[in-house]
């Protein structure tokens, strides 16, 4: 199991100047690779020979194994774009798909685990000095859980990159993925906009995360500064603003997904159920006054951080059928829509809607694959 930590670097001038020339050589160098692979030429047999970089040949290396990698995903996308093209024109569609050549725009390098060596609370890399390579040491800071997962773990590719105004070093490691234990509790996940999560384990827990209404505010609140910056054409403003949301978002994610898989440890849950959320804005019903948080909410990220930390915490996490979730009563399996937020069975059963749809996710047999759905005892 691949993670990554973010460290900062505290550089000198002369240092984030040779490091900010390093990135921006790195993507020309990757992009003029992709457009001579493009233009019809094979690189497949290219070396550090072949290559003018003002870049160390580790990194030069690199630059061609990761055009490599940009050419065969553009040529699957070619493919891809053939055979529905074909597929439009039997249809009698005059419709036409062009894969578009990828490029890389943001500054960023990458560096493989044997040219970077962690020492301590410096990072030492190679960059070009004076048209010599030279390794380059750039102090960062660490926490205590940092340098032990560096010292304990094999380390992967570290890329250093902007965010925001600064430049970072991300680092991957491999962290050993621990054994399921298949005797325990099961736990379902409701997620939703006016509740961002519900959980429901089969011991009859019942926990809510979050604040929807909190969320759809800060949205409409970012929504507006960025109209009225909008109109005042500040566009650097406009993208700070938007940038913060993003951050505030991905912050609240990640400590409902914490929430989740610590109740999930209390209640000796064994096994998380998710809904395959896929296509839901195409499906869900929606209204003006939910339009715009459906299409903001990530479903996927939020998601993505309860299984990879279910994972660490030795939860398996699997996938189920999300259709009629919240209209299907757990009782006699009558199906109905729920009258607001309050689902009532002519059997007399009642409940919360979002409740009713963890507690259907958590029952579920119906798991789902990338593509298909299969059914289970």
């Amino acid at each position: 199991m691949q993670l990554s930590e973010t460290l900062k670097l505290y550089m000198t001038n002369e240092q984030k100047a040779l490091v900010v020339m390093t990135m921006n050589e790195y993507i020309s160098t990757v992009n003029s690779l992709v457009s001579v692979a493009i233009s019809g030429i094979s690189i497949s047999k290219y070396t550090t020979a072949d290559v003018k970089a003002n870049l160390p040949s580790a990194l030069t290396n690199q630059c061609i194994r990761d055009a490599k990698s940009i050419v065969k995903k553009h040529n699957k996308a070619c493919r891809d774009a053939d055979r529905k093209n074909a597929k439009f024109a039997n249809q009698g569609k005059d419709i036409k798909i062009v894969a578009t050549v990828p490029t890389l725009k943001k500054p960023c390098c990458y560096i493989n685990n044997q040219n970077f060596k962690i020492n301590g609370d410096y990072i030492e890399f190679p960059v070009m000095v004076k048209g010599k390579s030279k390794r380059l040491s750039v102090k960062t800071k660490m926490t205590d859980n940092q340098k032990s997962v560096f010292a304990n773990s094999k380390l992967g590719t570290m890329r250093i990159v902007y965010k925001g105004n600064k430049i970072v070093a991300q680092v991957v490691y491999e962290t050993v993925e621990p054994t399921y234990d298949s005797e325990g509790n099961v736990m379902g996940v409701d997620l939703g906009i006016k509740c961002p999560a519900v959980s429901y384990t089969s011991d009859g827990n019942i926990k809510f995360y979050g604040n929807g209404r909190k969320n759809k505010y800060m949205r409409r609140h970012y929504k507006y500064l960025r109209k009225k910056l909008q109109k005042a054409k500040h566009i650097n403003a406009v993208k700070r603003i938007n940038d913060k949301e993003q951050r505030i978002m991905r912050d609240i994610d990640h400590k409902i997904s914490h929430d989740i898989v610590k109740t999930a440890v209390t209640h000796n849950v064994k096994t998380i159920k998710l809904e395959r959320l896929a296509n839901i804005r195409s499906t869900t019903r929606t209204s003006r006054k939910n339009n715009h948080s459906l299409h903001n909410w990530s479903f996927y990220r939020l998601a993505q951080f309860i299984e990879y930390k279910a994972k660490l915490a030795g939860i398996a996490v699997e996938y189920v059928n999300p259709a009629y979730t919240s209209q299907t009563c757990p009782v006699c399996g009558h199906v109905h829509h729920a009258n607001d937020r309050i689902y009532a069975c002519k059997c007399g059963f009642h409940i919360h809607r979002d409740i009713l749809g963890a507690m259907n996710i958590c029952n579920s047999t119906e798991y789902v694959g990338d593509n298909d759905i299969r059914h289970t005892a």
